[in-house]
C-alpha cells in the first residue's frame, strides 16, 4: 500500500509551563512523582502515566518522523480536569496551554495544528476564549468535553460557543471530558483502578458516553443552525456503530413510516483514535470510510498500533488513505 499522507487530528500535548503549574497543586488535576520516581497526572477520575512525551515536541517530531505521521492536531484532553475547574482556576491553566501550542503552531507550521481549551465553568469566558484563541493566537478551534452532548438540553448550553466558531470560523473537536458539574469532590486512588475490572469498566462507560453524544449531534436539530463549523468525534463515534441496527429495528417496530436512524449517520466525521481494526472496518460500514479521520490518542495510547490498525483492516487501499489522510485534509480546509 502506498500511503499519501498521514495527518492525526487525535493528539495531545502538555506545555511545560503548564505542567509546572500543575505541579503547584493537591487536588486534582495534579502532577506529581509516585514512590517510584515516575511522573504521573492525577486526573479527577483517574491517573496517567506522564512522560516527557506530552511534553517535549522536540523529541515528538522524531517519534512522528519514525511512525511516518506527518502532521498532528494537538489539544488538551478533557479528560485531565483543567477545563472543568472553577472559572478563575481553569482561566489562567487554559491560556497558558493555547499560547504555547499558538507558538509551536507557529515554529512548525506543516508538522502542527493546534485546538484551544476553553475554560467551560463560564461559558461567556469560554466565548471570549475561543475568540482570542482564532483571531489573534491563530489556532484553529477548539476541543469540547464529550458530556455536553448527552442531551440535548447540555448541548444547548454550549450553543454560544458553537455561535462564535460559526460567525469567525473553526473546527471543534468533541473529546471525552466532563462538564463542571460533574467533576468529583473526591478523586478515585489508583488501586481503585484496578479492582473489580474498574480500567475496563471505565473504557465501556467512555465509549457509552461517546455513542450519546453522537445520538445527540445525529438525531437532534441542534447542528442545523452552524453549518460551517467543522466538528469531528473521537473514537468513531463510541458504541453507535455497534448498536445502530438495533436502533434501526427499534425505529422500525415503533414507527415504520419513520426513515431508519442509520440514513443520518454520514453527516458526521469520527476518528478511529486507540480502535482496532474490525472496528474500523465496522466504523467505515456505518459512517462511510469518507468520514473517518485519523487519530491516535498520541502519548496516551500507541501511535504503532493506530496505524497498524488502518493498514491491516480489510478496507480498500483507496479508503485507507482516505482515512489517513485525504478526509483531515478535506475537513480542515475550511478551517485554515
Amino acid at each position: 500500500m502506498e500511503i499519501i499522507l498521514t495527518i492525526d487530528l487525535h493528539a495531545h500535548f502538555a506545555p511545560q509551563e503548564l505542567v509546572e503549574e500543575l505541579t503547584k497543586r493537591n487536588i486534582p488535576p495534579f502532577v506529581k512523582k509516585n514512590s517510584s520516581g515516575d511522573r504521573i497526572f492525577q486526573m479527577p477520575h483517574g491517573i496517567l502515566q506522564f512522560g516527557d512525551d506530552f511534553v517535549n515536541m522536540d523529541l515528538r517530531l522524531e517519534f512522528m518522523k519514525k511512525m511516518g505521521v506527518d502532521h498532528q492536531l494537538l489539544s488538551f484532553p478533557g479528560l485531565f480536569g483543567v477545563d472543568s475547574l472553577n472559572v478563575t482556576e481553569s482561566l489562567p491553566l487554559v491560556q497558558i496551554f493555547n499560547d504555547n501550542v499558538s507558538k509551536l503552531q507557529k515554529k512548525f507550521p506543516d508538522k502542527y495544528s493546534g485546538l484551544a481549551s476553553l475554560p467551560m465553568a463560564d461559558i461567556d469566558l469560554a466565548v471570549k476564549e475561543y475568540r482570542r484563541a482564532r483571531l489573534e493566537l491563530g489556532l484553529l478551534g477548539a476541543i469540547l468535553p464529550n458530556n455536553y452532548f448527552l442531551s440535548e438540553e447540555h448541548a444547548q448550553s454550549i450553543s454560544p460557543i458553537f455561535k462564535i466558531a460559526q460567525e469567525i470560523g473553526g473546527h471543534i473537536f468533541i473529546h471525552p471530558g466532563r462538564r463542571p458539574d460533574e467533576v468529583p469532590k473526591e478523586y478515585l486512588p489508583q488501586k481503585t483502578l484496578f479492582a473489580d475490572f474498574m480500567a475496563e469498566r471505565l473504557a465501556l462507560t467512555v465509549q457509552h458516553n461517546v455513542g450519546h453524544c453522537a445520538v445527540t449531534l445525529l438525531f437532534s436539530d441542534f447542528l442545523t443552525n452552524y453549518p460551517d463549523v467543522s466538528i469531528h468525534v473521537a473514537n468513531l463515534g463510541g458504541t453507535l456503530p455497534m448498536v445502530i441496527e438495533r436502533m434501526d429495528n427499534v425505529s422500525f417496530t415503533r414507527t415504520p413510516d419513520a426513515a431508519l436512524p442509520s440514513t443520518k449517520v454520514r453527516s458526521l466525521y469520527v476518528d478511529c483514535s486507540s480502535l482496532g481494526p474490525r472496528s474500523i472496518e465496522l466504523g467505515a460500514a456505518i459512517f462511510g470510510a469518507d468520514k473517518i479521520v485519523f487519530g491516535t490518542d498520541c502519548p496516551i495510547f500507541s501511535t504503532e498500533r493506530s496505524l497498524d490498525a488502518v493498514k491491516h483492516s480489510n478496507l480498500t487501499d483507496n479508503n485507507k488513505n482516505l482515512i489517513l489522510s485525504i478526509n483531515a485534509t478535506e475537513l480542515l480546509r475550511k478551517v485554515r
